[in-house]
């Protein structure tokens, strides 16, 4: 904050969320909660609707609200529309850029309002209310030492893609780029060397992230991971995250979805306790750790589970729809702020 004027408290929190995790998770006091397995309190005991009903739920995509096949279930489009009715704002909060074909099967759901307001490519592309984008990229100096270690650990497998004005860039043809296809992230181009594209300094100074794609296990993770770390610190202003099992993610240090969302909650005049964050990923810890109320998935990393609130069943079976029915949309059906034909399911009770 400039000299003499507060910082507004979802700035400091998401600073700390971001720096200093545990920290953050003493500034929104939830040192010491109990980790869970299923959708349960802090206690054990089945969760209960939240006392506080957040006016914003911040949402990771991928692992989360979308299921295996990254495409949004009925139910969650059902628990979706009921928040919008309760007029509860939903901001997707993904590792995706706002481009390519999910923007037609995810995004166009009205609930999602096409992204605006949105949080993307991990907080280095983000957008308002009003369709107004803000972007924050990584050097040029990081960004191309990032393609020169991938190109310089082939025997890690390493497969470079280049995140720059709504497209994805990669240079060197393999299985992993059909993977990321797959997803239906931003538009993928084939160049014919990454290198080469990033000397132009214009070019360079417009990139986003980069991500080091690898198979996926733990072995060749822990392995890249470990050669990348004591790089990254001389790539001026870059730090490492990771969203997907199978990709490390270089990006501008002090960049996050907590530093985002934080800026969009000052801006609507809002606290972190007015919001739930749900996340699976490395790259959802520090809004977890941000938000008032917080849910990490079943599949999700154990990191995650181990910073979250509640934790829900997995993305395979409509977890991300029963945590909103069980903790936001009972809440709001007892104030009677739930529209008619938008009711939480509630099959699943006795199961629970």
């Amino acid at each position: 904050a400039s000299a003499g004027r507060a910082m507004h408290p979802a700035l400091m929190i998401a600073s700390l969320a971001h720096a200093r995790p545990a920290l953050a998770a003493r500034a929104v006091g939830r040192v010491g909660l109990a980790r869970m397995s299923v959708l349960v309190s802090a206690d054990g005991s089945p969760a209960a609707p939240l006392a506080r009903i957040p006016r914003v739920v911040f949402t990771d995509c991928d692992g989360t609200m979308l299921g295996p096949d990254h495409r949004l279930s009925d139910r969650t489009r059902a628990a979706l529309r009921a928040l919008t009715h309760a007029g509860v704002r939903v901001v997707p909060a993904t590792g995706r850029g706002r481009s390519g074909s999910w923007i037609e099967h995810v995004l166009s759901e009205p609930a999602l309002m096409n992204g605006f307001p949105g949080i993307f490519l991990n907080g280095c592309q983000n957008y308002d209310e009003l369709e107004v984008e803000h972007t924050v990229c990584l050097t040029p100096l990081a960004a191309r030492a990032a393609v020169a270690f991938g190109d310089s650990r082939r025997d890690l497998e390493v497969t470079t893609v280049v995140y720059v004005r709504g497209e994805a860039l990669f240079d060197v043809d393999h299985p992993l780029i059909a993977k990321l296809a797959a997803v239906g992230d931003s538009p993928l181009r084939r160049v014919t060397s990454l290198a080469a594209e990033l000397e132009c300094d214009e070019l360079a100074s417009v990139c986003a992230k980069v991500l080091m794609l690898y198979e996926d296990d733990e072995i060749t993770a822990s392995s890249l991971r470990a050669a990348v770390e004591p790089a990254i610190g001389e790539w001026s202003g870059a730090e490492l995250t990771r969203a997907l099992r199978w990709c490390l993610e270089v990006k501008p240090q002090g960049t996050c979805k907590a530093t985002a969302a934080a800026a969009l909650l000052a801006r609507w005049g809002l606290q972190p306790e007015d919001a739930l964050a749900l996340g699976d990923g490395e790259n959802d810890i520090s809004l977890l750790h941000l938000c008032g109320a917080s849910v990490a998935m079943g599949n999700g990393c154990a990191q995650a589970k181990s910073v979250a609130m509640y934790l829900a069943p997995s993305n395979a079976h409509d977890g991300w729809a029963q945590a909103v029915e069980t903790l936001v949309l009972r809440a709001l059906e007892d104030t009677g702020r739930v529209a008619e034909g938008a009711q939480p399911d509630r099959s699943d009770a006795a199961a629970r």
